[in-house]
């Protein structure tokens, strides 16, 4: 537990120094939680579901609701692809915006004895107020790059920082081409068993455009049939 907590305190150190390096100022507070059921489906193919709650305005109201559904295949024990779709509910004070997503992406992991580094790139195509909008035919994308390092304390202990960042591909209401978004996120990941885990986490997230910081507390649950 004591090589757990050095390890996460440096990592926070890490991401602390990131937040001050951009003169980050924290314009507000949210939550994530949520829970995911993997299941294998043969030695290549794993399939998930996953049910997550946002909160934001310092964890006061609720943001966002999400379902994801997913199936990974592993190409080799280095490389794997993952395909997803996502439904969520976004609140917009009034109404709740109705959003359809879809996910193609590919991971890449290199690992050198207890330390991990994983590259992931993501395309994404999204749909919004589909019957409710004029826009809502036409499909929003984006690439989200992301690279996490990771240590494999023992066998159930392992902490991790990442950095993802969001490029803006085509978007019909406003400017495309663009970075959009980035985020820092550090946490720590704990196995009860070969069935239950948890994930507690911290991220920050940026805004490019508008300048709005976001400090989120995030806690995920994995059950593994």
């Amino acid at each position: 537990m004591a090589t757990l907590f050095r390890q996460y305190v440096i990592l926070m150190v890490i991401l602390l120094l990131a937040n001050e390096k951009s003169q980050a100022q924290i314009d507000d507070i949210g939550l994530w939680v949520g829970a995911s059921v993997e299941k294998k489906i043969t030695r290549k193919i794993l399939a998930s579901f996953t049910e997550q709650l946002r909160l934001n305005h310092d964890i006061s109201t609720v943001d966002v609701l999400i379902s994801d559904i997913a199936m990974e295949y592993s190409l080799s024990k280095k490389l794997k692809a993952a395909i997803h779709y996502r439904f969520m509910n976004s609140n917009k004070e009034n109404y709740y915006s109705k959003r359809h997503r879809f996910y193609l992406d590919a991971s890449y992991k290199q690992k050198v004895k207890f330390v991990s580094i994983t590259f992931r790139e993501l395309i994404q195509e999204q749909y919004s107020d589909i019957y409710s909008s004029e826009d809502g035919k036409y499909p929003e994308w984006n690439l989200r790059s992301k690279i996490t390092i990771k240590f494999d304390l023992d066998k159930k202990y392992s902490t991790y920082l990442s950095t993802e960042v969001f490029y803006k591909l085509d978007n019909v209401k406003e400017r495309d081409h663009i970075f959009t978004t980035t985020r820092y996120e550090t946490g720590f990941s704990y196995d009860f068993n070969r069935t239950h885990s948890i994930n507690p986490y911290i991220l920050f997230q940026h805004e490019r455009s508008s300048g709005f910081n976001e400090l989120i507390y995030g806690l995920s649950y994995d059950f593994v049939l």
